[in-house]
């Protein structure tokens, strides 16, 4: 199920502006993005398999260095050496038609926030606590959603599901393709809000 190279460089291209990181750059087939976090030195993402993937798999010795593929967890196994591992697997998934959100439940509060292009949405109780969160970027034709979270007493409430219409209300750019990449929690709440599955997004890193 592999994924347009170009998608997947736009995509990242806005998740480093959300994260104020480095854009990628094309590398080996796939993007190289050099995160230099303190548990990550960098990520290279590939829309499908690829030799340049396997290349790496056999050359990257050092730890804090991800590899991503638009793949099961299966196809990426097959390119790497056994010392490699594999991450909790995760899913690409893009917006369809989206049902209308439910109102806020009483006592919370939404606020939105935007700097250039990357909007922040807060749902706050009526004592400032943060109740859920997430960003989006909108960068060269993509939309992107990124950690969208509700803290765990407040779950179940319908708060994630608030965060994400409120993040689209702000799309400068109507036909801008959305897109983000769930957890298989997360991508039960997507499915529910309208949005496909279009790969598995699978990962492999070094134990340190």
């Amino acid at each position: 199920m592999a994924v347009d190279t170009a998608l997947i460089g736009r995509w990242l291209r806005a998740r480093s502006i959300c994260h104020g990181l480095p854009p990628p750059v094309a590398d080996r087939g796939g993007w190289r993005l050099d995160t230099a976090q303190p548990g990550e030195l960098r990520r290279y993402v590939f829309g499908a398999p690829c030799d340049g993937l396997r290349e790496l798999g056999e050359s990257i010795v050092i730890p804090r260095v991800f590899l991503k593929l638009c793949g099961s967890a299966d196809e990426l196994r097959s390119l790497l050496p056994p010392r490699w591992r594999l991450d909790e697997p995760r899913h690409v998934m893009v917006a369809g038609e989206w049902p209308a959100a439910a109102s806020l439940p009483a006592g919370y509060t939404l606020r939105l926030t935007r700097v250039g292009v990357v909007t922040t949405a807060h749902v706050v109780t009526d004592d400032g606590a943060i109740a859920a969160s997430g960003y989006a970027a909108e960068w060269g034709g993509v939309f992107i959603y990124d950690r969208i979270e509700t803290a765990p007493m407040h779950r179940r409430r319908g708060l994630a599901a608030c965060v994400m219409v409120a993040l689209r209300q702000v799309r400068r750019d109507m036909h801008a393709t959305e897109i983000l990449v769930a957890t298989s929690a997360g991508q039960a709440l997507y499915t529910s809000l309208g949005w496909r599955t279009i790969s598995p997004y699978s990962t492999a890193l070094l134990s340190a």
